[in-house]
């Protein structure tokens, strides 16, 4: 009687214990991490970006600025910082590849101390119009300011004055607007990069010496090759 109680407990017990396995792998597929979920949020952004550029040029970032800006920065999405008021959000950057048309491997950059921003949800691109502004973002955190960084046009640029960073605001099903980001920081998230590519990368060095880009983060790079494949 007492050898088939311990039979029954060990039976139960490895039910128990393959069933844990079982749902903990099952969970694992089913669960993003931060950083892929960051990706494809950021990914799904810019589609709709490029799209939309498609089909209402007039209504969108102007072709000519796509063209010339050296550094692009899709950042999905926008949350407040319950603790201090302000808002957040990260998302991912590539720069022109030097002496290419190809583009650099994504880095994971974040935008902090933003003093408000709509509710109606949505996220930023933040373009770098120049060298001046590559080798600002490529080198260290960026304090933006009304020097450095100006609202972006829509349409045609025509006579509007560019800072070495132009952005612009996407709320949910709304048209793109310039927006001034004057008093929030830039900074590189090394920490999602570090996991993203499990080593390290130092920003400005990737116009030197290219990294192997995971599998997760090669559909931003060829929507940018497909935003910028009209550029002459």
């Amino acid at each position: 009687m007492k050898t088939k109680f311990n039979l029954i407990v060990v039976a139960i017990l490895l039910l128990v214990l393959f069933s844990d396995s079982s749902y903990s792998q099952t969970e694992g597929f089913n669960v993003k991490t931060p950083i892929q979920k960051i990706a494809d949020l950021t990914t799904e952004f810019l589609k709709n970006i490029v799209d939309e550029s498609k089909k209402n040029p007039k209504e969108s970032i102007p072709e000519d600025l796509v063209c010339s800006s050296e550094c692009f920065l899709i950042i999905p999405e926008i949350d407040i910082v319950q603790s201090r008021g302000d808002f957040t959000g990260t998302g991912l950057m590539s720069c022109r590849a030097p002496n290419s048309k190809k583009f650099t491997e994504p880095l994971y950059y974040k935008i902090n101390n933003l003093k408000s921003f709509g509710e109606s949800g949505g996220g930023l691109v933040i373009l770098a119009t120049n060298k001046t502004g590559m080798k600002a973002i490529l080198g260290d955190n960026v304090h933006l300011n009304s020097d450095n960084i100006s609202a972006g046009p829509i349409g045609t640029i025509g006579d509007n004055k560019l800072q070495s960073f132009v952005a612009y605001a996407k709320y949910t099903d709304q048209s793109f607007l310039g927006t001034d980001l004057s008093g929030s920081l830039l900074e590189y998230s090394s920490r999602d990069t570090f996991n993203a590519y499990q080593g390290t990368i130092v920003p400005i060095e990737i116009l030197v010496s290219p990294q192997d880009v995971p599998p997760v983060l090669r559909k931003f790079d060829s929507l940018l090759l497909k935003w910028s494949e009209d550029c002459k």
